[in-house]
């Protein structure tokens, strides 16, 4: 991760579990199907913007490239 040393993972995972709580959350406050695929699709959008925002269109693009 960006800004954070890699030296120290213990101090990675505990900020991401941090980070992933509050969506956990929301992931249970969803009432059925409809409302968890509405919640992961504004995650995709968020998640998107974000990646465009901090590495760039071309730079996210290749990301997900190579992610899959």
């Amino acid at each position: 991760m960006i800004g954070y040393k890699l030296e120290n993972p213990e101090k990675i995972m505990d900020k991401m579990s941090e980070l992933i709580t509050p969506i956990h959350q929301q992931i249970m406050m969803c009432d059925n199907r409809n409302e968890l695929l509405m919640l992961a699709s504004c995650l995709m959008v968020a998640t998107k913007d974000i990646f465009d925002q901090e590495i760039g269109i071309e730079g996210r693009k290749k990301m997900f490239k190579d992610f899959t």
